[in-house]
């Protein structure tokens, strides 16, 4: 037989510890946005027509970009890299460059990128300016690039256009690329992007003394958040 007296406070007092014990259950908060990320890039690259000295299709150099860059919470992207190329023939021409753009989300799914560059280029350049075949230069870049977000793990980086040129002497080397990024997870993702150039530097030789094809570039990488 029950006890009725004994069985009510019982009753009220698991009511009453209740709210007690979840109040104590507390939410995991999710785990923090990475802003910083680190990259490693390579690619050779081919010349894209015959230039009088060199066949088309035939490797022209390989490079390595390392870079790091900064997402800020206004949407601000900021960024360095180094770069050094290595050409056919045993010379390397180097680059340093910052670039500081703005994410602009068009949509859910598609982010349009504007982005302005200042670097400098030395060693073997090949540009020509007054008798220095291999004048060292600072250069300025715009960048626009689109990026679609297919699922969580696959982007389309549809688009990446360069309009690049010296400050004091003609170097017009505008470039556009297109890939895709697979992300591993949060934190860890690889890429790969063909690209495709022109120039015109200031040389009176034939074809880059009107802005001509260049290079064709086959590029993978990866990048590490934080």
């Amino acid at each position: 037989m029950i006890n009725v007296k004994s069985a009510v406070p019982l009753g009220m007092c698991l009511l009453l510890t209740m709210p007690a014990f979840a109040a104590d259950v507390v939410e995991t908060p999710p785990p923090a946005v990475p802003t910083w990320t680190l990259g490693i890039e390579g690619a050779p690259e081919f010349y894209a027509i015959n230039n009088g000295s060199n066949a088309a299709r035939s490797l022209a150099d390989t490079y390595f970009k390392f870079s790091v860059s900064h997402t800020f919470e206004n949407n601000f992207v900021g960024g360095v890299f180094f770069q050094p190329t290595f050409k056919t023939g045993g010379k390397t021409q180097f680059y340093g460059e910052a670039t500081l753009g703005y994410k602009i989300k068009l949509t859910d799914s598609f982010t349009l990128t504007p982005s302005l560059g200042l670097g400098y280029t030395w060693h073997d350049t090949g540009i020509v300016k007054g008798s220095d075949a291999n004048a060292q230069l600072p250069y300025y870049a715009l960048y626009l690039a689109g990026d679609w977000k297919l699922d969580k793990q696959w982007t389309w980086n549809v688009f990446n256009l360069r309009y690049r040129n010296a400050f004091n002497a003609t170097w017009e080397t505008p470039k556009v690329t297109t890939g895709v990024t697979y992300n591993i997870d949060t934190y860890n993702a690889v890429y790969a992007n063909v690209g495709y150039s022109w120039k015109k530097a200031e040389t009176t030789k034939a074809p880059y003394d009107q802005l001509a094809a260049d290079k064709i570039s086959f590029a993978i990488g990866y990048k590490h958040s934080f």
